[in-house]
C-alpha cells in the first residue's frame, strides 16, 4: 500500500505535534506515525511544562488544557540517610507567558492531537516507522511494515532513542556518560494531604529537585490528587542499578515516606535521557527533504536548576513548519538551522554547555550531600562548647575531602551555572 501527503511526521510527541499543528495552518496535507497506542502513551517526563510556547500559539488554551497545578513552589533538597536540607523560594503569580505548571505529558498530548486533528491533520497511532525512504539523496517518505507512505518532507520526531536516525547514519549513538535514565512513579495521595503536607492551596503546586549519594537527581512535582516522585541516574554512574530498586530507595526515605504516607502508587515508567547538552545538539538536523526536530535533534536544556524539553520541542515544531514553508520540495532545508539560531535556542544551549560536565562530577551526589548534611548539623547541635563555622567546616570536610578541591568545585560550578 502506498500513499501520498505534504509532510510526514514520524512520532506524536509535543515536538511531533506542534509541526503538524503548524502546517496544516498553513493547508498543507499531514500525516503523524506514532509508535504508541496514542500521542502520549510513549513519553515519559517528570510532570512539568513551561507556559510560554502555548501562550503564544495556542490562544485560550488555559481554559481547556488538562493542567493539574500551577507551580508556586521551587524547593531544592539535599537527601541525606536519615535527613534532608531544603531551600524553598514561594513564587509570586507571574504574567501569562512567564509561569509553568504540572502535567500529565499523556494528557497534555492527547489534548494537542485533538487540536491537530481539528485541522484535518491525520493521526495514525501504533505504526512503527522502519526507515526513511530516500529517491536521489533526497527523503521522499517512509515505511511502516509493508506500507510505504510517500511525502515532499520527512519530518522525525522520534525522540531520545533515536533508532531510526542511527539506522540511517544520521545521528551517532551517544556516549554512555551522556545516557541517563529517567524512572517516575506516581502516587495517589489525595488533594487535601498534598495541600496540607506540602502547603499549597487548590491550585498551588510544587516543583522540587533533589540530590542524593544514593541515587544522584530526583524529582517531585505536586499534581491535583497524585504525587510524581522520580530519580534520575547516570548509566555511567550506576550502570547495575535495577530502576525500581532506585525508586524504591527515595520513597522509603523518612523525610519522603512522610510526604506520601499512605499513597497509592499507580503508575511506574522509566526512559533514556540523552544529557549530552550542547555537545549533543546534531550540527546538522535537516537534509534534502527532511527535518529532525525535540529531544531527537538534542533540543533539551538543563540549566542545572530547571530542565526544560517540552517547550523547546514545541519552539523547534513551530520553526521547522517554517523552514518548510520556506523550501521547495527536494531542496535541504538549511534554514531551519538559521531559524533555530535566530529563535535563542543554541545560544541558551551553548550557556549551559558546561552544565552536563558538572553533572556528571560524582562528587556533587557522592562527597558534598554529606559534607552539607554533616555541617548543618555541627551547627545545629548545640552543647557546651559552640564551634566556629570555620571549625564545622573543616570537621565536615575532614576524611571526605579537601577545601582546596571544594572551592574548585565551587568555582566550576557557579561559572557553569
Amino acid at each position: 500500500m502506498s500513499e501520498k501527503y505534504d509532510v510526514v511526521v514520524v512520532g506524536g510527541g509535543p515536538a511531533g505535534l506542534s509541526v503538524a499543528y503548524f502546517l496544516a495552518d498553513k493547508g498543507y496535507t499531514v500525516v503523524v506515525l506514532e509508535r504508541g497506542l496514542e500521542p502520549g502513551s510513549k513519553n515519559v517526563f517528570g510532570g512539568r511544562v513551561y507556559s510560554y510556547p502555548l501562550d503564544k500559539y495556542f490562544p485560550g488554551w488555559r481554559r481547556d488544557a488538562p493542567i493539574e497545578r500551577w507551580v508556586r513552589r521551587e524547593m531544592l533538597s539535599i537527601l541525606c540517610r536519615e535527613n534532608m536540607a531544603s531551600i524553598g523560594y514561594q513564587l509570586s503569580r507571574k504574567p501569562d507567558g512567564h509561569d509553568s505548571f504540572t502535567v500529565f505529558l499523556s494528557r497534555l498530548l492527547k489534548w494537542m492531537a485533538s487540536k491537530v486533528e481539528e485541522k484535518n491533520v491525520l493521526l495514525a497511532s501504533n505504526v512503527r516507522v522502519d526507515e526513511i525512504l530516500f529517491r536521489d539523496g533526497v527523503a521522499c517518505g517512509v515505511r511502516a511494515g509493508e506500507d510505504k507512505i510517500e511525502a515532499e518532507y520527512v519530518v522525525i520526531a522520534e525522540g531520545a532513542n533515536t533508532l531510526l536516525l542511527e539506522k540511517h547514519g544520521l545521528r551517532g549513538r551517544p556516549s554512555p556518560r551522556d545516557i541517563a535514565v529517567g524512572v517516575k512513579e506516581v502516587v495517589r495521595v489525595g488533594r487535601e494531604k498534598i495541600n496540607e503536607r506540602f502547603g499549597l492551596g487548590d491550585e498551588e503546586g510544587l516543583a522540587q529537585f533533589l540530590i542524593s549519594p544514593v541515587f544522584g537527581g530526583g524529582f517531585i512535582y505536586t499534581m491535583k490528587e497524585y504525587v510524581s516522585v522520580g530519580v534520575v541516574y547516570r548509566l555511567s554512574f550506576n550502570n547495575h542499578v535495577e530502576g525500581k530498586d532506585v525508586i524504591e530507595e527515595l520513597r522509603m526515605h523518612p523525610e519522603i515516606s512522610k510526604l506520601l504516607e499512605g499513597g497509592v502508587p499507580v503508575e511506574y515508567s522509566a526512559h533514556i535521557i540523552r544529557e549530552g547538552g550542547y555537545k549533543d545538539l546534531m550540527s546538522k538536523p535537516y537534509g534534502k527533504g527532511y527535518v529532525v526536530v525535540g529531544d531527537a535533534a538534542g533540543l533539551i536544556l538543563n540549566t542545572g536548576f530547571t530542565v526544560r524539553g517540552v517547550d523547546l520541542a514545541i519552539e523547534s515544531g513551530r520553526l521547522a513548519a517554517e523552514a518548510i514553508t520556506k523550501t521547495s520540495p527536494g531542496e535541504e532545508l538549511s534554514i531551519y538551522m538559521d531559524l533555530l539560531r535566530r529563535s535563542g535556542i543554541i545560544d541558551a544551549l551553548k550557556k549551559f554547555k558546561n552544565v552536563p560536565k558538572i553533572l556528571s562530577n560524582q562528587r556533587i551526589y557522592v562527597e558534598y550531600p554529606d559534607l552539607i548534611c554533616k555541617l548543618l548539623d555541627n551547627i545545629y547541635s548545640v552543647d557546651e562548647f559552640p564551634e566556629t563555622l570555620n571549625e564545622s567546616l573543616k570537621k565536615a570536610v575532614k576524611g571526605k575531602t579537601s577545601i582546596i578541591r571544594l572551592l574548585l568545585d565551587l568555582l566550576m560550578t557557579v561559572r557553569s551555572l
